[in-house]
């Protein structure tokens, strides 16, 4: 599943027609205008950028001479300030009377010559200061840009641009001396040498060449050579033409989150817009979204660095002799919980990334004059503290309204409680202690991660919950309190006590975009590379997001991501791996989940595209199945199927014994690795109403010792990459059955606690034995009766079974009853099966040709299929077998050979 980059919808690409006076979208593709009369510009939500021909020719053209006059002014200023600074410690040498004992010197110094060297060298040194602080303070800044709502862009493509709502704005102005020296340096005459530049930007430029390597791929000037890259296929570019390089280098700016056009977004246009050198990036399965992310994260880690001496950078000191005169005094409640406010001004990382919404409401909610408790609900690894240490941030930096300045977090610490309380006794009485206090501090909030726990926990002497405790406390909204849990917790703890569910406000906590896991991802890098001694590519960091959204469903983003890239870095340090790739994230979560999503090698290729071959070795007959099973394991393993639905949905029919439980076994070996790999649930155990809750989980249901249940909802939960096999689907109450339209329309289904369970990367097959009896009447007919008797049984099939159901199946397969050549062909297979067990004890067995076929007929139960053979060889062989081990008739490195006698 490729990732949605935040990129999408921020910039929209145009050309103005000034003869016709009109303006249009670029809808795909690159333009680059030849012509005068047409210019291209940028829109984004709020800003209209542009740059005309004559612009860029009097930016390029001046430049070189300017540069030159810098170059001349900054040498002369350089040589002015070295006396000053000889006669600066002179003077300073005097002062300090070091100087009394050479009257000679003192008199040079006292020349009035001096007081004009010292004034000069003061004048230079002023002039260097100006130009390094002042071209930053000169220079325009890019604006943050957000997305295109989808209205506007419906609007803009209907009706055109209204050009009075955006702001103009010249390209030029956002080019800093770099660049512009850059686009100076490759210009003569008014021609742009592009594939110089780049060549030179690739060859020499530091951040391109970081950029190049964290993408993971190989581009210089040999490669360039190589694949044949010459000006012919990345041509110079007129100073007309140059408008529409700068204009999709402004673009990158803005997408990266830059403040100015620098030399790497001339890079990044220079790619984009040449078809040849965009397919480089392409065949090493790298793209500019990726591109963009490594520069957008160097941004992020320039912006991190704190300037102590700066006024306008915001940050919170933690020292200070009074904070108890702000935020209160709470003696008692500081031996049991942590200030998160302290903690988090440590860190340099973002929290709460891609939970801007929930931070907006938790914001809202505290500031209210009562009911101010939230409750957080969301499923594991959503972010939720996240979202707390991100809250903290803001308040630390004074980004909240007025109620929440200078209020801080205090995370209530239960483990720590317990221990604090000198035995059972006086729980009760530290919790009162802490709650009073809290109510007269006034500034604080309390936080309480899992608050579940403080439920069901108990004071010994009064019998109440912690909780009941806090109620009091809770409901005068004294002090605000926020709550974490997860819904199956919700639903047990906080929906049987109204009191305590009516006393916080729910904000719903849900998974965040893949873009934003990925933002996360890019945080640790630092702090991942240090520990684990390794290089963390970006391809790497997007296939942990991709592979953990598509394979992980235990956990939730960012969470899963995580863990999966944490995972990686400790097994390639296990491995001697310096350079962790998206190959690398692919093979752990190979490993951790037993399914192959690495690169399709040679021999595995050779293996998938023998699939049927190989289940034919092990099921006889049933051609349909076989072939139908073996396409579908191919498009996912090609992952070309659709990633929101099960792997392949199927139902078979057809009489017992005939394979179709057998053949779910030998799926889950072939595709999962091993044919345990299988949940199987008889649908005869579900047919009364009561039954739907053991389908969906519910902590009502407990075995005869009380324990709970094992529901489907636990078992895929466990293990998701597995076969599910629903036996006999038309025995199932009809509610059941409505609950299989939401796994094969959604590939999930929702638990009794409100989970949600992903199916996705599970193989489901339903069986049922409706129009066995027609299919068995046609076994010996002729081949037309046969495929009468198929359409005959499908009918049956559609009058039992509702056709919303049956429509939503992949396919449905009818079973070949199996007659006396197929018998004895899986007679063969079981043969070979109890030989491979006695070759484990050094025995061997042989068997006549006419051996199987004897046991064919001898077993065949009509309407039976194999299972009276199987039974039949087990009375027959295997007891005369295990009768002669027992005896010592048949000892190790013994043959035998199956005589008649005991099959007759």
């Amino acid at each position: 599943m490729a990732m949605e980059f935040d990129s999408k919808e921020k910039t929209l690409v145009g050309i103005h027609n000034k003869k016709r006076n009109s303006y249009s979208i670029i809808s795909k593709g690159f333009k680059i205008p030849e012509d005068e009369d047409q210019s291209i510009f940028l829109l984004t939500r709020d800003h209209f950028f542009s740059v005309s021909t004559a612009q860029i020719t009097s930016l390029l053209s001046n430049n070189p001479k300017y540069d030159k006059f810098e170059k001349v002014k900054n040498l002369i200023c350089n040589i002015l300030v070295i006396p000053g600074i000889i006669v600066g410690f002179a003077y300073i040498l005097k002062i300090t009377t070091l100087l009394d004992t050479y009257p000679q010197v003192l008199d040079i110094i006292n020349l009035p010559i001096m007081n004009t060297f010292f004034g000069i060298s003061l004048i230079a040194m002023m002039l260097l200061w100006h130009d390094f602080y002042g071209d930053k303070s000169r220079r325009s800044l890019l604006p943050t840009i957000k997305r295109f709502p989808q209205k506007e862009l419906d609007e803009i493509n209907a009706a055109g641009l209204k050009l009075g709502r955006y702001a103009n704005l010249d390209i030029v102005n956002y080019l800093p001396t770099t660049t512009t020296q850059l686009l100076s340096d490759f210009s003569n005459d008014g021609v742009f040498r592009t594939l110089d530049c780049y060549k030179t930007l690739i060859q020499e430029e530091y951040f391109i060449r970081e950029i190049i390597r964290r993408s993971d791929f190989n581009l210089d000037v040999n490669v360039l050579v190589e694949k044949d890259i010459n000006e012919e296929k990345v041509p110079n570019l007129t100073f007309t033409s140059l408008r529409a390089l700068l204009t999709y280098a402004i673009e990158e700016a803005l997408l990266t989150d830059s403040k100015e056009i620098l030399p790497q977004h001339i890079f990044l246009a220079i790619t984009k817009i040449y078809q040849p050198l965009e397919k480089l990036l392409q065949k090493q399965n790298v793209n500019i979204d990726i591109l963009r992310e490594v520069i957008r994260h160097t941004n992020t880690l320039e912006n991190q660095k704190v300037n102590y001496l700066d006024p306008d950078q915001p940050y919170f000191r933690t020292g200070g002799i009074g904070k108890a005169w702000i935020y209160g005094y709470t003696y008692i409640l500081n031996h049991f919980s942590k200030d998160i406010n302290v903690v988090i001004a440590k860190s340099r990382d973002v929290f709460g990334i891609g939970h801007d919404t929930e931070v907006e409401n938790l914001v809202s909610t505290l500031g209210k004059i009562s009911n101010k408790n939230a409750l957080l609900i969301g499923e594991p690894g959503v972010g939720k503290s996240s979202i707390i240490l991100g809250l903290a941030q803001r308040i630390n930096r004074g980004d909240v309204p007025d109620q929440l300045r200078n209020k801080r977090i205090i995370e209530l610490d239960i483990n720590a409680l317990i221990a604090n309380s000198q035995g059972k006794s006086n729980i009760e009485e530290l919790v009162i202690k802490a709650m009073t206090e809290l109510s007269k501090a006034g500034n604080t909030i309390l936080y309480i991660d899992e608050i579940q726990q403080i439920v069901p926990a108990k004071a010994a002497d009064s019998g109440q919950s912690i909780a009941g405790m806090m109620l009091p406390y809770i409901l005068n909204s004294d002090f605000p309190i926020i709550g974490s849990i997860n819904y199956a917790d919700y639903k047990k703890f906080f929906y049987s006590n109204e009191s305590l569910r009516q006393s916080f406000t729910n904000i719903e906590v849900k998974e965040i975009s893949a873009a934003d896991a990925l933002t996360i991802l890019e945080s640790k890098i630092k702090e991942l590379e240090n520990n684990f001694n390794c290089f963390i590519t970006f391809p790497a960091l997007v296939a942990a997001v991709e592979i953990s959204e598509r394979y992980i469903k235990d956990r939730k983003l960012p969470s899963s991501a995580v863990q999966t890239i944490e995972a990686t870095c400790s097994w390639a340090q296990a491995n001697g791996i310096n350079k962790i790739t998206a190959e690398h994230v692919s093979k752990v979560i190979s490993i951790q989940k037993n399914v192959n999503i690495t690169s399709i090698d040679q021999e595995e290729s050779n293996k998938m595209m023998k699939l049927e071959e190989n289940i034919r070795k092990k099921i006889i007959g049933q051609d349909a199945a076989v072939i139908a099973i073996s396409e579908a394991l191919r498009r996912a393993r090609a992952d070309i199927r659709n990633p929101n639905k099960p792997i392949g949905s199927f139902l078979f029919i057809g009489p017992t014994g005939v394979g179709k439980t057998y053949l779910a076994k030998v799926v889950g070996e072939e595709y999962f690795g091993s044919e345990d790999s299988m949940i199987r649930l008889d649908m005869s155990e579900y047919q009364d109403q009561s039954s739907i809750s053991r389908f969906l989980g519910s902590s009502d249901n407990t075995d005869m010792f009380g324990q709970a249940e094992i529901s489907l909802i636990d078992r895929i939960k466990r293990t998701p990459h597995t076969v599910v096999l629903f036996d006999e689907i038309e025995k199932a109450n009809p509610e059941i059955l409505n609950l299989f339209l939401q796994i094969f329309d959604e590939g999930r289904l929702t638990s009794a606690y409100g989970e949600t369970v992903d199916f996705t990367n599970a193989i489901i097959i339903c069986t049922s034995n409706i129009g066995s009896q027609i299919l068995l009447e046609a076994l010996n007919e002729p081949n037309t009766m046969w495929e009468e008797a198929k359409e005959r049984s499908l009918l049956e099939l559609r009058q039992s079974v509702r056709p919303e159901l049956l429509n939503r199946f992949d396919d449905i397969i009818v079973f070949e009853p199996h007659d006396a050549n197929k018998l004895s062909q899986i007679a063969v297979l079981e043969l070979n099966t109890l030989a491979k067990r006695l070759a484990e004890k050094d025995i061997t067995i042989k068997w006549a040709e006419q051996i199987p076929m004897l046991i064919a007929s001898k077993s065949n139960v009509p309407g039976m299929g194999a299972r009276p053979m199987k039974r039949y060889i087990q009375d027959k062989i295997e007891g005369q077998i295990a009768k002669g081990i027992i005896e010592q008739e048949i000892k190790p490195g013994q043959e035998i050979n199956i005589p008649e006698s005991w099959i007759i």
